[in-house]
């Protein structure tokens, strides 16, 4: 990556200079300068090209595809600034549309897109955009709603969701016909009292001073405070957590059972070894309550 950003920094230096020649200093003639740079800066930035390429790329990158679009800018008549920063532009909606096409599902048409810029670059007068800015905007909100949507609806009928789904399930299931005390909430959430505590519930204002350890179904620790009180709100943790917590009172041990949709989800948590909609179990006791406050 280093000689990479190397080529594009000396690329960049040498169109600088060459920028300011053409307003501060006249050609020095010397056209057996001129070729050497030509040869040299050619086969450099091309050969640093190719091993940035060799390492990064997955194989499906295409050279010659490559050079047609290097052809295309580097033939332009370096005269009209106009048509470069054209170039430049069109080369930046055409990656926009791309982006568009594989991220949100919406295809641009490029002959409608260029007819309406066309028209609008050209006319007589500045129009005022501000409504048709604001339906563009809201177009392309809800293109991205739907393709996240369906990016859901993908992961959730993933294999390894599914199967982290129904080993949770099952998971809780065992635990409840072996313990008749571990009660579920609505929402899905399962836990075990050890103690009650004291004084008043856990509200999403407040600050709570938590000693916890979280495992997989399988008694893999991910996560453990290792009995030092960590301080943290409710809602800034996962959903399981933060409902569990706010059942609590200062004093209060409990043991939740987080299922998937109430943990990490479908995404999973891939830095801990969390996998897609798996079920989480945490050792938690409250040490305090907004202990800043007092």
């Amino acid at each position: 990556m280093k000689k990479f950003i190397l080529a594009c920094g000396v690329g960049a230096i040498l169109m600088s200079a060459t920028a300011c020649g053409k307003s501060n200093a006249a050609s020095t003639g010397d056209a057996a300068l001129n070729d050497s740079v030509s040869i040299l800066f050619g086969k450099v930035i091309g050969s640093q090209f190719s091993e940035n390429f060799a390492r990064q790329s997955d194989g499906k990158f295409d050279k010659q595809a490559f050079l047609r679009g290097i052809q295309t800018a580097v033939a332009a008549d370096s005269t009209q600034e106009s048509y470069l920063q054209g170039l430049s532009t069109g080369v930046r909606f055409a990656q926009q549309f791309n982006y568009f096409s594989k991220e949100i599902g919406v295809d641009v048409d490029r002959d409608l897109f260029m007819k309406e810029f066309k028209a609008a670059l050209t006319a007589d007068s500045v129009a005022d955009t501000a409504i048709d800015q604001a339906l563009l905007n809201s177009l392309i909100e809800r293109a991205q709603k739907a393709a996240e949507e369906r990016k859901l609806e993908e992961l959730n009928n993933a294999p390894e969701a599914v199967a982290g789904r129904k080993a949770g399930e099952a998971f809780i299931d065992s635990v409840k016909k072996a313990d008749a005390t571990v009660k579920t909430t609505a929402s899905g959430l399962s836990y075990k009292v050890i103690s009650e505590g004291e004084g008043a519930a856990i509200t999403d204002n407040d600050q709570v001073a938590v000693i916890y350890k979280g495992t997989l179904t399988d008694g893999t620790v991910f996560d453990d405070s290792k009995g030092e009180a960590r301080n943290f709100r409710p809602n800034q943790v996962v959903p399981g957590f933060g409902e569990g917590l706010k059942l609590m009172k200062k004093g209060a041990k409990y043991v939740l059972y987080i299922p998937g949709d109430l943990a990490y989800g479908v995404k999973g948590q891939p830095y801990a070894k969390i996998g897609p909609n798996q079920t989480l179990v945490f050792e938690v006791e409250v040490a305090d309550i907004n202990p800043s406050r007092k």
